[in-house]
């Protein structure tokens, strides 16, 4: 067997240089699904990462082989169905035995392969479908696979192209609801070649409600015929049909991508296997969109039930103490307004002392505790007191902690008072001490009614809440209606200042991280060629997007560290993203000099450089220098400084060049072995 890793030695030749095998192990591993190669012998001479999964310890202990749950052999059902003749390009379902010694169904696509001067050169085997094994289906995207989440809009063109692969007049890819089966939301459509905007496809009447339990369905011919009310098909004189269903995270059918043709179908099991790739491919896309649209349910539900209840809510910073949200319950409760409250510490409306306070937000936040009672003070400077459930929660990445308050001051009154009197009566007659006993249990029936309901209260709270900041990039989506041209500019503009500010949250948070002195190196070994060319890979269809060249220059064979990986990735990346910024035309360059001792990466851009003046200042926290070129790029001024901290860390520095007008050239210097 030949691992697709091993076989590059760290420097991967282009596609065109490739031998025929290593060929068909690049593209294997390009595929998002298990792939196997057999050759005309029955060994498995290619398997891509994802196929790992199936290889399990053959009987004989000699090699992995892919084993049915009884322990035969998948090549010799393979070879069953290739001596009987059946075998060109068809499908072959069988349970498999996992290396996690699970068993799960799956679908295999299997299609022979061509030898020399027409000979038999083996079997190309393609998994699709394990309900029981999700890893098996494309959970795992490529390094090279940038479109894996591609916008709603961008699904037309490949639908379009699935249409052109295989022939048909239409395709259409929907969502279905898995608890409503005859509701579809057309997702894309295309016919004759062209888009179908605002199409609604009915799924009563078609073959997709004749396939309960079914994975796929292929109509050869007769169409119209057989189906009658399909209403699409009626229309447009379509004569044949094929789809395949694509399920959710809990393995439920969640979409269909189908074709309809005027033709009969002549080659089922090649427009199958066709289907299967593309809805391989479109599976990762359709989660994606199922879990947005569970996101902004989960945060309209958020919303309602903070802004609209009339229990006081907040929102509290257990590190800083700083006090982030409050609902117009607690600012009517504590007699503050908004910008006030939410500008106010924890320490300021508690009676407790300071480092008390802290300890109790310390205990809520590592959820030892959830439920307290404390001494608040109001704007007014009374004093009330409350009951407060607390849990944490994650907002925007950032731990804090939701509390619920309830003012008790009068329960606690009440009870004060009805234990006075209860003392007073014990002297009276066993009558009046009976009655008191009455009533005194009914007040505890209520009070422990009151503690039930306010406990239930606070647990519907504990499962963190991820506030969902994109808002502003469902309206620009279209997803809520369309807008119309100024709409669309201020939702823009919503959404930019959005990602401006979460960014900005992120380098301050990163920044004052590696300011407090707690961040250290965290070495291991690692190829940096490899790490560079990775790098690579994933910037250049952003350069070319701007027109823009990009090049590496580094050894060929590996060079080897032994230093925080992540820090020398987390540095390259924010300076090839600055070169990329301020270069509007020209080349970005990522060059690797090495000694036994020092690594050197640099970064060279022929973009508009740098003033002689502002270069003593490039690495100055929240330092933005003038970059004279068209349009504005805007930042946040920390990603050169939190690289220089990074740098530091790694026992290296960062050097910067730059000529006004002809470009720049940031050098990143550390040693090979992190101390």
């Amino acid at each position: 067997m030949i691992e697709p890793d091993q076989q590059s030695g760290g420097s991967r030749p282009s596609a065109a240089a490739l031998g025929p095998y290593a060929f068909m192990t690049a593209l294997a591993e390009m595929v998002p699904v298990p792939v196997i190669v057999f050759d005309s012998h029955g060994a498995i001479i290619i398997s891509n990462r994802l196929a790992g999964q199936l290889l399990v310890v053959s009987p004989e202990q000699i090699d992995r082989r892919v084993l049915t749950f009884d322990g035969t052999d998948l090549w010799d059902v393979i070879a069953a169905k290739r001596r009987s003749g059946e075998l060109m390009i068809t499908e072959v379902p069988a349970r498999i035995r996992t290396s996690a010694n699970r068993s799960v169904d799956v679908t295999f696509v299997v299609s022979t392969l061509g030898g020399h001067e027409g000979s038999d050169g083996g079997v190309f085997a393609m998994a699709y479908d394990a309900p029981d094994e999700r890893d098996l289906v494309g959970q795992h995207p490529h390094p090279l696979d940038g479109t894996l989440f591609p916008e709603r809009q961008q699904f037309a063109p490949i639908v379009r192209l699935l249409a052109e692969d295989l022939g048909a007049d239409a395709a259409v890819f929907a969502e279905v609801d898995p608890d409503r089966p005859l509701s579809a939301r057309t997702i894309a459509a295309v016919q004759d070649g062209q888009s179908l905007e605002g199409f609604e496809w009915s799924l009563p009447g078609t073959p997709v409600m004749s396939t309960a339990g079914k994975r796929a369905i292929t109509v050869r011919h007769g169409l119209r015929q057989a189906f009658p009310d399909d209403t699409w098909a009626a229309a447009e004189g379509f004569d044949s049909f094929a789809a395949v269903f694509l399920t959710d995270v809990a393995g439920r059918r969640a979409g269909i991508l189908a074709v309809y043709s005027r033709d009969p179908i002549e080659a089922p099991e090649a427009m199958a296997g066709m289907l299967r790739l593309f809805a391989a491919r479109l599976l990762p896309a359709l989660r994606h969109l199922i879990g947005d649209r569970s996101l902004r349910e989960s945060e309209e539900r958020y919303s309602a039930l903070f802004e609209h209840s009339h229990l006081p809510m907040l929102l509290i910073d257990p590190a800083s103490t700083q006090i982030v949200d409050a609902n117009d319950a607690a600012c009517n409760f504590y007699g503050f307004g908004y910008d006030d409250l939410t500008a106010m510490s924890a320490l300021q409306i508690n009676t407790l002392a300071p480092d008390d306070t802290r300890e109790e937000l310390a205990r809520a936040a590592n959820r030892t505790r959830n439920y307290f009672q404390f001494h608040h003070r109001l704007a007014d400077g009374s004093v009330r007191d409350v009951e407060v459930y607390s849990n944490p929660i994650s907002v925007h990445s950032r731990e804090l902690l939701f509390d619920i308050v309830h003012d008790v001051t009068d329960r606690h009154r009440t009870e004060s008072e009805l234990e006075r009197y209860k003392q007073q009566l014990e002297s009276l007659l066993q009558r009046r001490t009976d009655d008191l006993m009455r009533t005194n249990v009914e007040l505890q029936q209520t009070t422990a009614a009151s503690d039930a309901f306010y406990e239930n209260v606070g647990a519907e709270f504990r499962t963190p809440l991820h506030t969902i900041i994109g808002f502003s990039d469902l309206l620009a989506r279209g997803m809520v209606g369309e807008l119309n041209e100024e709409q669309v500019r201020q939702v823009d503009m919503i959404r930019d200042a959005g990602r401006q500010l979460a960014a900005l949250v992120d380098d301050v948070l990163e920044l004052s991280r590696l300011q407090t002195g707690v961040e250290a190196c965290e070495p291991e070994e690692f190829d940096l060629a490899e790490l560079v060319r990775s790098i690579a890979v994933g910037v250049r269809q952003t350069a070319e997007a701007s027109h823009l060249a990009f090049e590496v220059s580094c050894p060929e064979q590996a060079v080897e560290l032994f230093t925080d990986r992540n820090k020398v990735e987390q540095i390259l990346l924010q300076l090839i993203s600055n070169a990329l910024k301020y270069t509007s035309e020209g080349t970005v360059r990522m060059v690797v000099e090495v000694d036994e001792s020092t690594a050197v990466v640099r970064v060279v851009d022929t973009g508009v450089g740098i003033e002689a003046s502002e270069i003593p200042h490039i690495f100055d926290e929240f330092r933005q220098v003038a970059r004279r070129v068209s349009g504005t790029h805007e930042g946040t001024g920390l990603g050169l400084a939190v690289c220089l901290r990074l740098a530091h860390i790694l026992g290296g520095t960062i050097e910067v060049e730059s000529e006004l007008g002809a470009g720049s050239t940031f050098t990143l210097t550390f040693p090979r072995r992190c101390a």
